[in-house]
């Protein structure tokens, strides 16, 4: 969490070891399909509903009693039916992953999710994690996954993290629930969940591993440059954020107003690390803007933009 000096004078951070990856903010066009996918088929609700630059905002979670209100959002769509769809060789989003607890919620889940009609586009075992993959309605790709224990991932001799895409072993994920019998009306996420990480598409692999690493202060976990892939964390995770260019590459940039992804969220628990990571993004970089809540600078958030134009949204809480 310290500031270095970079080369040519640049300002470089460490980010925040303690740093989560919070909400992702899509726009959505027919926001009576998708919610009823999220509704109905994921179990999510309506936690909150607002009226912002006008379009309607809702933001889904886990049912909370009232002393949970304000309890920050799973998830949040922007509903504008005029929104252009994004083209498939556009930066954005790759999917969003959200991360259950352990591997016995994530067969619950995909049990309960499987029951519900759910389709599947994909499952794999990325030897730090096991994965679940789907979409909404709008093409919007979503990730479902629990993490190995961190001693169990694998590593290099010079201690770097291995990560492979495998299949997941789906009888032995069954298994972890006792019942002879798969048991009925089960729930997706049972014991609750977050956003783990985001994983982005974009057009230049370099430029953005540049971004993420030199400026926003992520170390580089895996570099796949060869076939066109990078993660980066904070604080030893495998990755908080994901990067390819399978379908993107020297494609075009993130359009805001499009349907798909408007931003994604980090927030950092200490005010005087956010503080210097603002004010060094203000006097340095290109893109970035002030942004309060409702309007108002308050002082605990603002957005930078990536590159390719992606928003991210930094808040402290």
């Amino acid at each position: 969490m310290t500031r270095i000096s970079g080369d040519r004078g640049l300002v470089i951070f460490r980010m925040h070891d303690k740093l989560e990856i919070g909400a992702p903010t899509l726009r959505i066009r027919n926001i009576t399909v998708v919610l009823d996918f999220y509704q109905k088929g994921l179990g999510l609700q309506v936690n909150n509903r607002k009226y912002d630059h006008d379009n309607h905002v809702y933001e889904l979670g886990f049912s909370l009693p009232p002393s949970d209100a304000n309890i920050s959002p799973l998830l949040i769509l922007q509903h504008n039916p005029e929104a252009k769809k994004v083209s498939p060789r556009s930066a954005g989003l790759y999917h969003f992953a959200i991360l259950v607890p352990d591997r016995r919620s994530l067969a619950l889940t995909y049990i309960a999710l499987r029951d519900a009609g759910v389709h599947y586009d994909g499952f794999a075992d990325h030897l730090v994690s096991e994965s679940l993959y789907l979409r909404d309605p709008e093409n919007n790709g979503i990730e479902i996954y629990r993490d190995r224990p961190a001693r169990e991932w694998p590593r290099d001799s010079a201690g770097h993290i291995i990560m492979d895409t495998l299949p997941l072993d789906l009888q032995s994920l069954r298994s972890e629930i006792n019942n002879k019998e798969e048991p009925k009306n089960t729930i997706a996420f049972p014991s609750g969940a977050k956003i783990g990480h985001i994983h982005l598409k974009v057009t230049d692999l370099e430029r953005s591993i540049n971004f993420y690493h030199k400026k926003l202060g992520f170390d580089i976990t895996v570099n796949w440059k060869s076939m066109g892939a990078a993660f980066l964390s904070a604080g030893g995770y495998h990755h908080h954020i994901g990067m390819n260019t399978w379908h993107s590459l020297n494609g075009e940039g993130h359009i805001q107003g499009r349907s798909g992804l408007e931003n994604f969220t980090i927030t950092i628990p200490e005010r005087s690390f956010f503080n210097t990571l603002r004010d060094t993004i203000k006097r340095h970089f290109v893109g970035s803007e002030q942004q309060g809540r409702k309007g108002k600078a308050d002082g605990n958030q603002f957005i930078v933009s990536d590159p390719n134009g992606i928003q991210i949204l930094i808040k402290c809480e």
